[in-house]
């Protein structure tokens, strides 16, 4: 197996329990944000913010993912194009890395953007709380997505080796570049509509501030949908991968897998999560110390709860890089 091939395996890996450490960290330091009263009402700790480092952490983490898995993306792309045998797996792991980051901070987007309507915390809260608190989370989560979507589509490493580009290209890859922006851009224009709207009226958008965001998006998905038609008019056309003979078991073995990581994924992000809150206490009618509702970190809950977790992600990132390696030696022959 090429050693980028070995590396680019790694990296998505890497990005993925980045990831995972990332989401429990922010799970712990939510403890701590989210305001929290006695039965008598006193406020035992937390506070009444938007702003809250938990939620930066939560996308850093995501950018984590993120990041990695278009530098795998791009590394394998490059070897596809060349043709090197036993690339073809790898890049499509790696894709599936970066369709992941792509769908996560989209949900990131949208949680935060629905989360606002929910609390009563952000009454009486300054502009700058609101801005660093609900905009420029979603604000940052869409610059995100459009670079990786960019970097992975229209500005990928193997259409700019080895040829040179006409004019006509040129006007082809930038209408196809505005045919991935425009939906993400207008998306994220329409949510800050929303957003602001209900920051003014303190009331949810009602039908008419649905139909405005709703046109917005629509709108940018038509003008995304017209540079696409353009673009395809130009006849710009990506060469497309072949795929290498295998056998059905072998299909059948990767589909096995597939499922296989993505719910065992799922399983050691619930059981981290669910190790967090176990340091959570509720309060009692006599509670007035902080110290009895968080418990401190400490061996025994570790082995119990937060060691399984590991172990849980360990065995999907060890499962994963036998897999894909060994498809990818099956791919080179």
């Amino acid at each position: 197996m090429n050693k980028t091939l070995k590396v680019a395996t790694s990296f998505v890996l890497i990005g993925l329990t980045a990831a995972w450490f990332g989401f429990m960290v922010a799970n712990w330091v939510g403890l701590y944000e989210s305001p929290n009263y006695s039965s008598r009402g006193a406020l035992l700790y937390g506070y009444d913010s938007l702003t809250r480092p938990s939620t930066f952490i939560f996308l850093a983490a995501l950018t984590c993912l993120a990041v990695f898995s278009g530098l795998a993306y791009r590394m394998t792309d490059v070897l596809v194009a060349k043709k090197t045998p036993g690339a073809l797996p790898v890049f499509r792991f790696a894709t599936v890395g970066v369709i992941v980051s792509l769908v996560s901070l989209v949900i990131f987007a949208l949680s935060a953007f629905f989360a606002s309507f929910n609390g009563v915390s952000s009454n009486g809260r300054g502009i700058a709380d609101q801005l660093t608190g609900i905009y420029l989370p979603i604000i940052l989560a869409a610059a995100i997505c459009v670079f990786l979507l960019l970097s992975a589509t229209v500005y990928r490493k193997s259409v700019s080796t080895g040829e040179t580009v006409s004019p006509e290209q040129k006007r082809a890859k930038r209408e196809a570049a505005l045919a991935f922006v425009y939906p993400i851009v207008g998306t994220t224009l329409a949510l800050l509509i929303g957003l602001t709207v209900y920051q003014a009226s303190r009331e949810n958008p009602q039908a008419w501030v649905w139909v405005i965001i709703l046109a917005v998006v629509g709108g940018s998905v038509a003008l995304g949908s017209i540079y696409a038609a353009r673009t395809k008019a130009h006849g710009t056309t990506q060469t497309k991968a072949k795929k290498p003979a295998g056998t059905a078991a072998l299909s059948l073995n990767f589909v096995l897998v597939v499922l296989f990581v993505i719910v065992v994924t799922f399983m050691a992000f619930g059981f981290g999560m669910a190790a967090v809150q176990e340091l959570h206490r509720y309060p009692g009618y006599f509670t007035t110390d902080q110290s009895q509702l968080i418990e401190p970190i400490n061996i025994g809950w570790f082995l119990h709860s937060m060691l399984p977790a590991m172990l849980t992600l360990a065995l999907v990132d060890v499962t994963a890089y036998i897999a894909v390696r060994v498809r990818s030696i099956v791919a080179a022959g």
